[in-house]
């Protein structure tokens, strides 16, 4: 067992279900935005009325659509310039929560709310532009809950309107603080296991953390009242549970929820650990359960997993054994609940922390995963009843990310529970800040799920692959064409494993290998797909599947090597030498006329589901082919021809960034989806950035709303300021013309509805005449324009090699 999991981390929570213990806060307070305040109720929560200007603040009420009797419901405190709120307050952790609800308040403009939030001397939230434009108006309240230790009797949350926008101000509707127990999160007297690495973490009190996600596994939603104190609102897990092929249940606890004194009390309530979430059938080492969160990047996490055995049969140790994975990382090897907490009923929880501090491009999604181990009790299957996701506080005593509200579009719809406190204090039915609504990237696909059925699939995908179309090739002739998969050889990593660059055919033929990693997420089904898609797909811009291997508990796949690498290699983060505009222009060309070769082309229509620059290839000619099938979908000409069906209904999955929004909230798939996808890479292409900036690199206030690559491309075309955002190295090298249809056959792409969005065949026909532009242009400049008209002759060239004109088509 690795040296991390010497440290884990175990707590016994006294919970009865006939006596709840009820934590009774020091602090149980709110501040509400309503112009009648201040009160006699509230004024005793400041420190000093003199160290806070009223004046400065105003009051406004605005109409809250979703309200039953019409009457105004939302009520914000406004400022333009910093204020600080000082409250009096007990020594020790607490809650705060701050409430959000953006709209448009009488007067004020939505997007002039530019501000940072800061409490004490953490960072914890800052807004832009981009923040607002895809917020749903469905939501009561946005919540950010902190966790954060208070060493003084003063706990200031300062609001600080940008400096750098004429006009901007800074809102909140509700504030509300809680003392919690000490030791209940922020735990100083124990390491806790890093996930992945052999070490440990120890937090302290000078850690804030920040609530992500409070999942009630298995169960429905349990308001603030009916906490343990604290008032903390716990969610069902319906949106973010991912369930493949296995047959899932929920399982109410038939045993009673003890009482215990070893541990910590008020952990969660006892509906959390009365439920939990299994999954039945087939032997003791093929079914697994899975949940996956988006979070931002560049933080480490705290997760708490809840545990209680609830099931009569399980009466001693090693009968309920399985494993728990972690952001695809292994941590319980030999998971036991009995054994933990030396009996049924009794709950307990374990802390991890998931380390995502490194800088990437947005959103990581983190995954809890649990599966059954060899020799478990049969049809007893791995349980969960509950979760918490917090992120810590870095260095800097930083929190904010790039989503204010949440991890874009993050909510849930909570209706406002009608069990309000008679002083309005507990706001009950609150839509918090979690995540994207069953956003799933990619499957968990343990290797050992692979290794009991492997001989089967091996054969079955034989049976459906021609010898014709795909090569089945031997371990021992991978291991020769890879030199035993040589580290001087590796030319790349990917979800789905390392790539080699390899030689076949008594090193006459040059191709790439991709050998699946048995930690990887992806897993036979991704492997099946892209032999399956590939092997009956032959098109010069679609990278070709050579063959594959699937022995000795192997997935390889052997494909054409791509000499130039990813079209991403030669945009940003590379030593290599910008690429010229035209060679741009014949990538895009190329990559658009392999996603037009399979939405109409292919036998039934065929949807990507993951273009972006990545995952375009370049040979040593500069040809565009389009790679990596794992993820893509089949579907039939009816996607496009049908009136009845224009869909396929399916789970999202992606990249962040590149993921067609009503995709994500339909979750209905059509070919649009990668015409979305599509015109995040012509931006790419054409401003030389990722599709998401990663946090390392927002350094200014401002630059917060350039983070999605298609919102900032969006916005700047909408203001007429698309050319200041272009490559540098291309500035004064583009034909106006061409520009102009480039960055209008872009931006189409990248429309809200699919339905307004172009065909990739419109795309190709756009792209092929800015080529047109671009090489007449060129033409009248190398010749002259009476030359190059005489030379163009009525004809629309495409390519011009040596002055000549090589390709055309009559443009009359």
């Amino acid at each position: 067992m690795p040296l991390v999991f010497l440290f884990i981390f175990c707590c016994i929570v006294p919970l009865s279900a006939d006596e709840l213990p009820l934590y009774i806060p020091s602090d149980n307070f709110a501040f509400d935005c309503s112009p009648s305040y201040p009160s006699s109720d509230f004024k005793s929560t400041f420190a000093s009325e003199k160290s806070f200007s009223f004046s400065s603040v105003s009051r406004t009420y605005a109409l809250d659509p979703h309200y039953r009797d019409g009457e105004p419901k939302i009520s914000a405190c406004v400022f333009r310039k910093q204020n600080t709120y000082p409250f009096s307050v007990s020594t020790g952790p607490k809650f705060v929560r701050l409430y959000f609800k953006p709209m448009a308040y009488p007067g004020l403009m939505l997007s002039k709310a530019l501000f940072s939030v800061s409490i004490d001397r953490y960072r914890v939230l800052t807004t832009s532009e981009g923040s607002y434009s895809k917020l749903p108006s469905d939501v009561s309240y946005f919540v950010r809950e902190l966790c954060i230790n208070v060493d003084s009797q003063i706990l200031n949350v300062t609001f600080t309107p940008s400096s750098k926008i004429s006009g901007s101000y800074a809102f909140f509707n509700k504030i509300e603080i809680v003392s919690m127990p000490s030791n209940l999160y922020i735990r100083e007297d124990a390491p806790l296991p890093l996930i992945g690495q052999p070490s440990s973490y120890v937090m302290d009190n000078s850690t804030a953390l920040e609530l992500m996600y409070r999942i009630n596994i298995g169960g429905e939603l349990i308001p603030q009242p009916e906490d343990t104190g604290m008032f903390r609102l716990w969610t069902s897990d319906a949106d973010y549970f991912v369930s493949d092929e296995a047959e899932t249940s929920i399982i109410q606890s038939d045993v009673e929820i003890k009482s215990s004194s070893l541990g910590p009390a008020f952990a969660a309530p006892v509906q959390v650990y009365a439920s939990a979430r299994t999954v039945q059938g087939g032997s003791a080492s093929n079914y697994s359960s899975r949940w996956s969160f988006p979070v931002d990047f560049g933080f480490y996490y705290l997760v708490r997993l809840h545990f209680c055995e609830i099931s009569r049969r399980i009466q001693s140790e090693g009968q309920r054994v399985f494993r728990v994975y972690i952001s695809n990382q292994s941590a319980e090897e030999h998971a036991d609940i009995f054994h933990w907490s030396h009996g049924a009923g009794i709950p307990i929880f374990r802390d991890y922390i998931v380390n995502f501090s490194r800088p990437g491009d947005g959103i990581k999604y983190l995954s809890i995963a649990t599966a059954s181990d060899y020799g478990s009790y049969e049809g007893e299957g791995p349980i969960l009843n509950g979760l918490e996701i917090f992120k810590l506080s870095d260095h800097f005593n930083n929190l904010a990310g790039n989503y204010p509200f949440g991890v874009r579009n993050s909510h849930l719809n909570v209706s406002d529970s009608k069990d309000h406190s008679s002083d309005d204090r507990v706001f009950t039915g609150v839509a918090y800040v979690l995540g994207w609504s069953v956003l799933v990237m990619n499957i968990l696909f343990c290797f050992s799920l692979v290794v009991s059925n492997f001989k089967g699939h091996r054969e079955k995908l034989k049976q459906g692959q021609s010898s014709n179309n795909c090569r089945i090739f031997s371990v021992a002739e991978i291991k020769s064409a890879t030199n035993n998969f040589a580290d001087t050889l590796l030319i790349g990593t990917g979800g789905f494993g390392m790539v080699y660059k390899g030689t076949i055919d008594g090193g006459t033929i040059n191709v790439a290998i991709k050998r699946a990693n048995p930690s990887s997420h992806q897993g036979f089904k991704e492997f099946q797909t892209e032999i399956s898609m590939l092997s009956e797909l032959r098109h010069s811009h679609l990278v070709s599947l050579i063959g594959y291997s699937m022995e000795d508990k192997e997935m390889i796949l052997v494909y054409d090597y791509m000499a130039r690498g990813t079209l991403r290699d030669h945009l940003y983060k590379s030593q290599k030498p910008p690429l010229p505009w035209k060679q741009r222009l014949k990538i895009c060309i190329g990559a658009a006329r392999g996603l037009h070769y399979l939405h109409t082309g292919a036998k039934g229509v065929i949807i990507h589901r993951d273009i972006k620059s990545t995952n375009i290839l370049l040979d040593d000619k500069w040809v565009a082919k389009v790679s990596d099938f794992g993820l893509s979908k089949a579907g039939s000409s009816s996607l496009t021809q049908s009136k009845t069906k224009t869909h396929v209904s399916t789970m999202v999955k992606g990249t962040f960034g590149y993921l067609d929004p009503e995709y994500y909230r339909r979750q209905k798939l059509t070919e649009k989806s990668d015409v979305y996808s599509f015109g995040v890479v012509l931006f790419e292409i054409l401003c030389a950035r990722p599709a998401v900036l990663p946090m390392g690199e927002i350094e200014e206030e401002e630059e917060y709303e350039k983070a999605s690559l298609a919102e900032w491309a969006l916005h700047c075309c909408q203001m007429g300021t698309i050319e200041r955002e272009i490559d540098p190295y291309l500035e004064g090298k583009i034909d106006p013309e061409c520009f102009r249809i480039f960055t209008d056959i872009a931006k189409k792409c990248l429309a809200e509805k699919g339905i307004e969005r172009p065909s990739m065949g419109d795309v190709l026909c756009n792209l092929e005449l800015a080529m047109q532009k671009q090489n007449a242009a060129d033409l009248l400049v190398e010749m002259g324009t009476k030359e190059a008209k005489m030379k163009l002759n009525g004809e629309a060239c495409i390519e011009i090699e040596e002055g000549q004109c090589i390709s055309s088509y009559n443009s009359n």
